[in-house]
């Protein structure tokens, strides 16, 4: 895989917008996203609100159709568990509400290195049963993006092991999912666009803080995924992630769950969430179908 090559060429004009990758060095990394973040204008027929839950700090931002909500979708963000905030996605959620016309709750959790594991995928429970009591009884699925993948298939696995509600359906976009770092698409990322080994190495340093990872916190690592719930699966192709997502795909075949696996063709990682490209537009409109579908 050489992403000079192979990377699709309507992606190059916005890579420069994303923020720099710099795990090791999450302050200013977080800083720079700041710098780049500009409010977003929320369409009409959507509502947001945020608000604090029982947890130390935490805080949910919950997008609701103004002609009102059916089922709720916890969407947990990215940010190589060092970093992101879930005001980010507003664009997405928003979006994501209108479409399908469940309530979109997207939970601000702490972060690694001063909050390792277990703490993010606590903060994420938290939110889940959260965003359940608001809509008891109706459908709810659980999404999430590179490190909020890791987080809502490691709180998926928790789930099922410990008897508690799971979600209806899993969506997994890009997920960071295994600490090993050993696939043949990680150990030949050391410059892939976005997100690399270097940065891998410095978030999982983070967020394991010298504990030895189980399959909540690298749900890669689990052999048997029996009990998920139908799961989509989208990967990129220049992604140093690529083959332990596409790994992740099998195991849940194997597990009998049904799956849809997408490998996005000539993309890099957080292309999903670029507003501009024709395949970052796809790849939306997929989740936003598939989702829709699920709550009708």
């Amino acid at each position: 895989m050489d992403p000079a090559i192979l990377l699709d060429p309507e992606l190059h004009p916005y890579l420069p917008t994303m923020p720099p990758q710099t795990a090791w060095d999450p302050v200013p990394m977080r800083a720079a996203a700041r710098e780049l973040y500009t409010e977003p204008t929320l369409p009409e027929g959507v509502t947001r609100e945020v608000t604090q839950i029982d947890v130390v700090g935490e805080t949910v931002r919950v997008f609701t159709p103004t002609e009102g909500a059916r089922g709720v979708i916890l969407n947990i963000h990215g940010g190589g568990l060092v970093a992101g905030e879930a005001r980010y996605d507003d664009a997405w959620n928003a979006l994501l509400a209108l479409s399908t016309g469940a309530m979109v709750v997207s939970p601000d959790y702490r972060l690694a290195p001063e909050y390792p594991y277990p703490v993010p995928l606590e903060d994420c429970l938290a939110a889940w049963k959260w965003a359940l009591a608001q809509r008891p009884g109706e459908k709810a699925a659980l999404y999430g993006d590179s490190a909020g993948g890791d987080l809502a298939a490691g709180l998926t696995l928790w789930l099922r092991d410990h008897a508690e509600r799971m979600p209806g359906m899993l969506v997994l976009v890009e997920p960071v999912l295994d600490d090993r770092l050993e696939t043949d698409s990680m150990r030949a990322g050391a410059n892939t666009p976005v997100w690399n080994l270097p940065n891998a190495q410095a978030g999982w340093k983070a967020y394991l803080a010298g504990r030895e990872a189980d399959i909540y916190a690298a749900p890669g690592r689990a052999a048997d995924l029996s009990g998920f719930p139908p799961t989509l699966l989208l990967a990129n192709q220049c992604d140093p992630l690529r083959d332990e997502d596409m790994r992740f795909g099998r195991t849940l075949t194997e597990s009998n769950v049904p799956a849809e696996i997408i490998m996005l063709p000539r993309t890099c990682h957080g292309a999903v969430g670029l507003f501009g490209p024709a395949v970052s537009q796809r790849a939306r409109r997929l989740i936003s179908e598939r989702l829709k579908e699920f709550f009708n």
